[in-house]
């Protein structure tokens, strides 16, 4: 009997197809799905760019860009979509768990989760995230693709996007303007010293970006004058 953990039940969509269906694309795939059609079903007009700014500010997103981009097309069969999304997605853990074990680490994955990343399963509370959504010029691929822990910090970007995607009464919007918290990198590493600055499919801006504030100490511990 193996005892390796059965760590693909909680990833995000790699077992059950469904799951790594966002709210909004629930909603435009029921049947009775229409159009907001009255006043409490629309944003306020006030709730544009300032608005969320305030509140990616107010909702702490850090190491991330807050990027606004223009909506696209709509997404042709999800379900084609999505069962791509779950085969790149391991072969993305698969790719991370040999080039970025470093990064990985720093993250929280610890040697076990290394072990079962390279058989392209994703630990408990992690997941891959696409950075752009599909509806809103986002691409079906590694570079559209970052590891990240899934609570609090992808938790937070869907409720961050559904502000804008659900309605008050619960149905589907589809602003033309979409603002979206993007981690950088491949993997993202919360509490990182670097700090975002804008700038779309920009590469990371500073040797220290995605080290820890642990890892940067100890940096700064080794280049001491004497060490």
């Amino acid at each position: 009997m193996s005892n390796a953990p059965d760590l693909e039940k909680d990833a995000d969509g790699m077992l059950d197809p469904s799951a790594v269906y966002t709210d909004w694309e629930r909603l435009v795939q029921e049947p009775d799905a229409q159009e907001a059609d009255s006043l409490s079903d629309l944003l306020d007009e006030e709730r544009g760019q300032a608005y969320f700014e305030t509140l990616f500010n107010e909702m702490n997103f850090p190491g991330m860009d807050l990027m606004a981009v223009s909506f696209f097309r709509a997404v042709p069969n999800l379900a084609e979509q999505h069962a791509l999304f779950r085969r790149l997605a391991r072969d993305f853990v698969r790719f991370l768990s040999y080039n970025y074990a470093m990064d990985l680490r720093a993250a929280g994955v610890t040697e076990e989760g290394l072990f079962y990343m390279k058989k392209g399963q994703i630990p408990e509370n992690y997941t891959v995230h696409l950075k752009y959504p599909i509806a809103y010029g986002g691409t079906m691929d590694f570079s559209n693709m970052v590891f990240m822990q899934n609570t609090p910090f992808h938790e937070d970007i869907h409720v961050y996007l559904n502000k804008q995607l659900i309605s008050e009464t619960g149905k589907a919007l589809t602003p033309e303007t979409l603002y979206v918290p993007v981690p950088t990198g491949k993997v993202y590493i919360p509490f990182s010293l670097f700090t975002g600055s804008g700038g779309k499919n920009k590469q990371d801006r500073s040797v220290y970006a995605g080290f820890s504030a642990a890892a940067f100490k100890q940096i700064a511990l080794k280049a001491m004058p004497g060490r």
